[in-house]
């Protein structure tokens, strides 16, 4: 197998999508190369890799948005087809992803800095993960409520009850014998 290490930014919104019985997420990686010319001015070429990550992508599946960054590593394979808009042949590449990481995403759906009842304040990661802290609810400065679900990941205001469905043993009816967040009344 041939591998490959792409970095770029995703053309769309990933999508899962499944054939054959098997679930994986598809997304495309553009990847624009600068180059100088000899008379000083820059020449920009953007190649497209199509990509495919086994299974429903966990929680790194909310943020591969359209214009997110990513570093995706894996087995690639070449493919011919007819492009209407040069109408010819054109090669492509398909990346079977085998380690993929977020370097960046146009917008942060969670602040970097969150903090307890207390006002005790908490550096949010990469990845929205908070070190120290799980099973809880922290706040921004404006009083939003955020769910750390059972692993310490930091959910959006929008996404709290897929947090608070994570928080739980999985038996379907919300019942965490572990501890539950506990939201603000």
């Amino acid at each position: 197998m041939q591998k490959k290490i792409i970095v770029g930014n995703l053309g769309a919104d990933a999508e899962i999508k499944r054939e054959n019985g098997r679930e994986f997420v598809s997304f495309s990686i553009a990847n624009t190369e600068r180059h100088r010319k000899a008379d000083g001015s820059y020449e920009e070429k953007t190649s497209w890799v199509s990509a495919t990550l086994n299974g429903n992508g966990g929680n790194l599946f909310q943020y591969l948005k359209k214009g997110a960054k990513v570093y995706a590593y894996g087995d690639y394979s070449v493919r011919m087809f007819h492009s209407e808009k040069q109408r010819a042949l054109v090669a492509g590449v398909n990346l079977y992803v085998r380690d993929i990481e977020l370097i960046s995403t146009n917008v942060d759906a969670v602040p970097r800095e969150l903090y307890d009842e207390d006002g005790v304040a908490y550096h949010v990661a990469k990845y929205y993960w908070v070190e120290g802290k799980k099973k809880c609810q922290l706040y921004d400065r404006n009083g939003t409520p955020y769910l750390v679900d059972n692993k310490g990941f930091v959910w959006p205001p929008a996404d709290n009850t897929v947090a608070t469905n994570d928080a739980t043993n999985g038996d379907g009816a919300g019942n965490n014998t572990d501890g539950d967040i506990n939201k603000a009344d």
